[in-house]
This record gives structure tokens, C-alpha cells and sequence, in this order.
């Protein structure tokens, strides 16, 4: 019992330990995160799309 008590207490103690250190992102960091991420989701949703038509392709040629 003791042993999840210390763990939680060193979890919360790191945890508190972050936060102060952490600060919030400049806008042009958070602009370059966005910007990154909406390419990211870009890419990923082009390459299913192109998948999608190759299997498409695929399954009515066999048929």
C-alpha cells in the first residue's frame, strides 16, 4: 500500500515540477504547430484517398 502512496506522491511532485517550468507556446510557435499539423492531416487523408481509388480499381477489375 505504501508503495502506490510514494509513487503517487513522486508522480504528483514531477507533475507540479513540469508545470513550473512549462510555459505557453509564442503565437508564432503555436502558428508553425498549426501549420504543421493541418499538413500533417492533409497528407494523411490524401494518401487514403488515393488508396481508396486504387483499391476501388483494383476490386472492379477482378469483377
Amino acid at each position: 500500500m505504501s508503495n502506490a502512496i510514494n509513487k503517487t506522491r513522486d508522480f504528483i511532485s514531477s507533475s507540479r515540477r513540469l508545470l513550473r517550468h512549462a510555459r505557453l507556446p509564442t503565437r508564432r510557435e503555436l502558428s508553425i504547430s498549426t501549420k504543421m499539423s493541418l499538413i500533417g492531416v492533409v497528407v494523411i487523408g490524401a494518401i487514403g484517398y488515393v488508396l481508396s481509388l486504387l483499391f476501388n480499381a483494383i476490386i472492379s477489375a477482378i469483377s
